[in-house]
């Protein structure tokens, strides 16, 4: 789509979010396309680059790092858009059963506010926003999910910087027939249709399909993973959906292209499956967690990061391309990981 669209969405959900906020309250070297491209001229021409920053996992008392870093990038014109995959402020740290614990999300949006002034910042719930039926969550973020032909304000869609963004809510039901279920198919399979369009698909929950964390393989990894994916692998596949991003576990991972639990490919040049990315270290009260089964029993897992440092991951696009970096938010812009996915036009 035009700049010019994109630019009026943009402002659309820039009001939004200001108009949410408002309503709550009584030197970084940045790293170029071609850099984090690592020499590859994936992203170079006169095709406009968009940028996406993605976290999941951040609240107050973490550190303060991933808010700087993500702000000097938006200064820098090196962010268009902020993705937020689930476990937003963790007020229910500070009480879950208490209901003096509305100035935790005060002080969350507040730390924001100099980044969702200037570009968009879209949301979707994770199990720390559960406190009173999400009712925190429903007062401070407005998603477009009317816009987006759906029933529910924890699930929607928008097209943004040649990408079709679905946010889903892995705290709802999501089982086959579920309405969040057939509202997904159907969007998944209108995207996949606009392919001329929105060259890419990138879907964001906060529960993870795949991962390999230690101190969760048994529950998270192993039998609440693929009750997941019983019920959106095939979705998934079928509408061949490019990018999973999660969080839930306090740490950054990456797999292969993989599908129904199987590696597709050890390359991510036209992909026959989707790259799951966990990037829920942003930092929160709660800390990071570095620990990681061996790799044998994880097959589908491409890359990690074995640090308790807070993290985002930047995302930049094209209509042939995604280049991913992985930055340490403490180390001024560091980036500890990167991979590109590539597609014939």
């Amino acid at each position: 789509k035009g700049g010019n669209t994109e630019d009026m969405l943009k402002q659309q959900m820039i009001t939004s979010n200001l108009a949410v906020s408002s309503s709550g309250f009584s030197n970084l070297t940045g790293g170029s396309p071609e850099s984090t491209c690592k020499g590859e001229k994936c992203l170079e021409g006169k095709e406009r680059v968009g940028k996406v920053a993605l976290i999941a996992d951040m609240g107050i008392e973490g550190d303060p790092y991933t808010v700087q870093s993500i702000l000097e990038y938006v200064k820098r014109s090196q962010v268009d858009v902020v993705v937020h995959a689930g476990d937003i402020s963790y007020a229910d740290d500070f009480g879950f059963f208490s209901d003096s614990n509305s100035w935790v999300w005060v002080e969350y949006m507040t730390s924001l506010q100099n980044i969702t002034s200037k570009v968009p910042y879209m949301t979707s719930p994770g199990n720390h926003e559960s406190q009173y039926n999400f009712a925190a969550y429903l007062n401070w973020l407005h998603m477009p999910w009317n816009e987006s032909g759906s029933s529910s304000p924890f699930y929607y869609s928008f097209d943004y910087l040649g990408v079709h963004f679905v946010g889903i809510s892995t705290e709802h039901d999501m089982s086959l027939n579920s309405t969040q279920n057939r509202w997904l198919a159907q969007d998944l399979r209108t995207a996949d249709q606009n392919r001329a369009e929105t060259p890419w698909i990138l879907v964001f929950g906060h529960r993870p399909l795949y991962c390999s964390c230690a101190i969760f393989w048994t529950d998270r990894c192993t039998v609440e993973a693929k009750e997941y994916r019983k019920d959106l692998d095939e979705l998934f596949r079928r509408y061949h959906v490019d990018v999973y991003v999660c969080g839930h576990n306090h740490q950054y991972e990456r797999s292969w292209p993989v599908s129904f639990g199987n590696v597709t490919a050890k390359n991510y040049n036209n992909p026959a499956g989707t790259v799951h990315i966990v990037t829920g270290a942003a930092g929160n009260p709660e800390g990071n967690d570095p620990t990681f089964v061996p790799w044998f029993m994880a097959p589908w897992r491409a890359g990690y990061s074995l640090s308790l440092q807070t993290g985002w991951t930047l995302m930049e696009v094209n209509s042939t391309a995604l280049v991913f970096s992985y930055i340490h938010s403490v180390d001024w812009g560091k980036v500890v990981d990167s991979f590109t996915i590539t597609k014939n036009k």
